[in-house]
């Protein structure tokens, strides 16, 4: 858990992204195309059913820096990147304003080879926040009568966390909470100070507050799902990502934290899957989603993948919290190599 608790500082104000579902695959085949420098990523997408997507869907390559092509499938849903390097790669499905979550699918090419891919729509169950800005707002916060004397300590509350000074920010939001009682914004965001502080009985009671009064408040369950790690109760922080997850899926903070969780219980397949749908809809806000899949990979002995992740990591973040422990990966790597 070294370095973990300073990551959910900075995590405490949530990023954005879109939402996405892992997408099933076909088992990978390659086969040989006469340009050994031509790699080939090919496919189609499928409806919830399993029938074709009779109709254009927007397909987007990335790889971890950023968007490299973005393209519509035919009227029958396949669809065929060429010209591609050796490579880690992400392919994206997604038709904008449908019932159904984008679909995101990881893809290691090797030269010259081309890799079939089937992604599969699922429908959206997932309950949409009504305001989306640097915290989740719930509904039941927007309907609550705030008195202007303990929205001014709010306010003065946030500049403080904005500044780094846990104490101040901690201050105002007990001031905002003494005036109303069931601000629940200010409850959360002192919990989240406390939190911080590795406080966290005070923490957690707090965010059980907010969570009885709202039980869709995604901040409170993100929030607890933190304590939850801390306590290295990784059972129960995955339970609790979980159902944050589900009150609003496009928070990608919540799949690196729930990544993590599954890593510290030894479920790496799970782990690996949450780590790169943070990384594709986080991006650099998610970044230390490349350390951690470093030691994904490492733990199944693929020391390929977890030198391009750790060298991602270190490369995309060097000053990152985990520098420290990234460089220290990376050496044993390069050993292990040789």
């Amino acid at each position: 858990m070294k370095g973990q608790m300073v990551l959910i500082q900075a995590m405490l104000v949530l990023c954005l992204g879109p939402t996405l579902v892992h997408a099933q695959v076909e088992p990978t085949e390659g086969r040989e195309v006469p340009d050994t420098n031509n790699a080939v990523i090919e496919g189609r997408v499928t409806l919830p059913s399993g029938f074709a997507a009779e109709r254009n869907v927007r397909i987007t390559l990335k790889n971890s820096a950023s968007i490299l092509s973005t393209l519509f499938s035919n009227k029958h849903g396949e669809f065929r990147f060429e010209n591609l390097s050796q490579g880690v790669y992400y392919v994206q499905a997604e038709i904008v304003g449908s019932p159904f979550d984008p679909v995101v699918e990881r893809v290691t090419l090797a030269r010259g080879v081309t890799s079939e891919l089937t992604l599969q729509f699922r429908e959206s169950d997932s309950i949409q926040s009504l305001v989306r800005n640097s915290r989740v707002i719930s509904a039941a916060e927007l309907r609550q009568s705030v008195p202007p004397a303990a929205k001014k300590e709010y306010v003065q509350g946030m500049k403080f966390v904005s500044k780094g000074d846990i104490e101040q920010a901690a201050s105002h939001f007990q001031a905002a909470i003494t005036i109303y009682p069931e601000y629940l914004a200010a409850r959360n965001d002192l919990g989240a100070q406390f939190l911080k502080q590795k406080k966290l009985d005070e923490a957690e009671k707090h965010f059980q507050i907010v969570l009885k009064a709202d039980p869709q408040n995604f901040n409170a369950k993100f929030n607890l799902g933190l304590v939850r790690i801390e306590r290295k109760d990784y059972l129960d922080a995955i339970a609790q990502l979980n159902q944050a997850i589900v009150i609003d899926s496009t928070r990608p903070v919540a799949r690196l934290w729930l990544g993590v969780a599954f890593l510290e219980s030894g479920d790496a397949i799970k782990a690996e899957r949450e780590l790169t749908k943070a990384l594709i809809m986080g991006g650099p806000e998610c970044v230390a989603a490349h350390y951690y899949l470093a030691r994904v990979y490492l733990s199944r002995g693929d020391i390929g993948e977890a030198t391009r992740s750790v060298r991602a990591y270190l490369e995309e973040a060097p000053k990152g919290e985990y520098v420290r422990e990234a460089t220290a990966l990376e050496a044993e790597l390069a050993k292990r190599k040789n």
